[in-house]
C-alpha cells in the first residue's frame, strides 16, 4: 500500500495535468478565434525577433528543431516516461 498510493497519485496528477492543458488550449482557441496554425502564424514573427537576440538559445533550438508531437502523442510519451520512472523506482 505504501507504494501503490503514491503511484496512483502520480498517474492521477499526470492525467489531470494533461486534461487541464488540453482544456486551456481549447479555451484559448475559442477566446481568440485562432487555431494552432493561425496562432503560430501570428506569433511566429515575435518569436523570431526574440530568438534573434540570442538570449534564449535553448528555447530557440526546441522550437525550431524539436519534435512537435500532437496531443495524443505527447500524452502517451509523457505517460511512458512516468511509468518507466515508476518501474525503475520499484525495481531498485
Amino acid at each position: 500500500m505504501d507504494t501503490v498510493m503514491p503511484v496512483v497519485d502520480a498517474v492521477n496528477a499526470y492525467v489531470i495535468g494533461a486534461v487541464r492543458r488540453e482544456i486551456t488550449e481549447r479555451r484559448a482557441e475559442r477566446a481568440t478565434g485562432m487555431d494552432k496554425t493561425q496562432w503560430q502564424a501570428t506569433f511566429g514573427p515575435y518569436l523570431e525577433r526574440t530568438f534573434a537576440t540570442g538570449r534564449f538559445p535553448a528555447l530557440s533550438t526546441v522550437i525550431r528543431d524539436g519534435v512537435h508531437l500532437d496531443a495524443d502523442q505527447t500524452f502517451r510519451t509523457g505517460l511512458d516516461f512516468l511509468l518507466d520512472g515508476i518501474q525503475a523506482r520499484i525495481s531498485s
